[in-house]
């Protein structure tokens, strides 16, 4: 996979370390302790409550009212009876509600909250997916800073051994003041660059931990992509993202929720019809004394002819929402393609840079090598071997930094393409209730009935 180069850079370079916590690991703990994600879960599990509110619009509803009082009564009967009556009333009444037809309301309505089911689902596959990439860059910024601490701490020992080298032959007479001076000024900057690696190696453990909510590890795994390939194209990779990135399955089921709310802000366009229940047990009521009973059944229609223009209102805002929708839907759309080209164009020229690196290193190794051999025996001088030691530090630096450019840019596209959490072997916990039929077309079904209502 890594030519040996590569690996001679970074495995040399932490040898001491015994590998034992992977990033894998990293983001199955981290996933189901995120707090995104798990507010992701809680926010899908609410939508799917809503799911069955809805439902309940099919269901009869059921309604029991119980009373006992004082009453005073002065009406012609009392009248007739001598004037005015006051006695102890009571009430009880049994109500039951079937809604037989409310303008296709209840149906729109169960379709416009399986719809937000559906995009609540992949909001959750979304922040997960957003979850494992940032886990992914901070563990692998983690592995980059340790790496380039590693480098900066061998620098400084080679710059180390050339000062005592040219100390040595100074307090022998062979070597000139300037020649310390020289090699103590290159020796104060590595010092320098090893202490502002070690600080980034702190804020790397500080954004680790923050991300992912755990410590950083202090024994790292190389956090190689071997779970999934990437794909060897950039239209491969824009048909996977198009097919599975669940930004695009949020904004499709969005607008598939906007177009049915569209079709329930129709509902007062038709009458209600409800059949309706109800029987009461009263006693001394309205001034008679006595028992007062009631049964009746009744399938009654309401219709209600005008309410100021607030029904066409209703309706031409839901069409408003739907072109919101479909207009967040192409954003969403433009931003997908671009992540993935983005993404993938950093991989491509990342990989071809790769080989260029690793000759850039191993030649200055070699030149260094050289250097060091002719300088002992005098054809070289003291700022030529230090620049040389120099170019390796700073290749090496280079090349980690490619390499784990190269590998965040992978990670990059599987997640531009929406399948990282199936690369790390993850899942996520389904809902609390599994009766949304999420396999059902809504966006087409929501397109056909858009077009038959227009």
């Amino acid at each position: 996979m890594f030519r040996s180069v590569v690996a001679g850079v970074l495995l040399g370079a932490v040898s001491t370390a015994v590998y034992s916590t992977t990033l894998d690991n990293v983001v199955a703990e981290g996933l189901s302790n995120s707090p995104e994600v798990q507010r992701a879960i809680n926010a899908r599990n609410a939508v799917y409550q809503e799911v069955q509110q809805a439902k309940a619009g099919y269901l009869p509803s059921v309604d029991v009212a119980g009373g006992i009082g004082y009453e005073w009564t002065n009406n012609t009967t009392t009248r007739a009876n001598g004037g005015d009556v006051e006695l102890t009333r009571g009430e009880g009444s049994l109500s039951i509600r079937q809604m037989l037809f409310d303008g296709f309301a209840t149906s729109n309505e169960v379709k416009r909250q399986k719809a937000r089911a559906i995009s609540a689902d992949k909001r959750v596959v979304e922040t997960a997916e957003t979850y494992a990439l940032d886990a992914a860059r901070a563990y692998i910024e983690l592995n980059r800073r340790s790496a380039l601490l590693q480098q900066a701490k061998e620098n400084l020992f080679n710059h180390v051994k050339i000062y005592d080298q040219i100390k040595r032959r100074s307090e022998s007479g062979v070597g000139a003041l300037a020649s310390i001076q020289q090699a103590e000024g290159r020796l104060a900057l590595a010092e320098v660059n090893t202490l502002a690696a070690e600080n980034n190696l702190l804020d790397a453990k500080a954004n680790y931990q923050r991300v992912t909510g755990l410590m950083a590890p202090e024994e790292l795994i190389y956090p190689e992509l071997v779970s999934v390939q990437v794909p060897e194209s950039l239209d491969a990779a824009t048909e996977a993202a198009l097919s599975n990135h669940p930004t695009l399955q949020v904004a499709e089921a969005d607008t598939a929720a906007a177009v049915a709310q569209y079709n329930a802000a129709k509902r007062n366009y038709y009458p209600r019809v409800d059949f309706e229940v109800d029987r009461t047990w009263n006693n001394n009521l309205d001034g008679v004394d006595g028992v007062n009973e009631d049964l009746t059944a009744m399938v009654r229609l309401r219709y209600n002819l005008y309410n100021g223009g607030a029904d066409q209102a209703r309706v031409r805002q839901t069409q408003h929402q739907i072109e919101e929708a479909k207009s967040v839907q192409n954003r969403s759309h433009r931003e997908v393609l671009q992540s993935v080209e983005l993404s993938w164009n950093a991989y491509s020229i990342l990989s071809r840079q790769l080989p260029y690196l690793e000759q850039h290193v191993a030649s200055s190794q070699k030149t260094r090598n050289s250097y060091q051999k002719q300088f002992n025996i005098g054809q070289r001088s003291l700022l030529d071997l230090l620049d040389t030691e120099n170019e390796v530090f700073s290749s090496k630096n280079d090349l980690t930094n490619a390499l784990h450019d190269q590998l965040i840019a992978q990670y990059r596209v599987v997640n531009g393409m929406g399948t990282l959490l199936d690369a790390f072997k993850l899942s996520l916990p389904e809902p609390n209730l599994g009766d949304v039929e999420q396999d059902q077309p809504v966006q087409k079904e929501a397109e056909k009935e858009e077009a038959a209502a227009s």
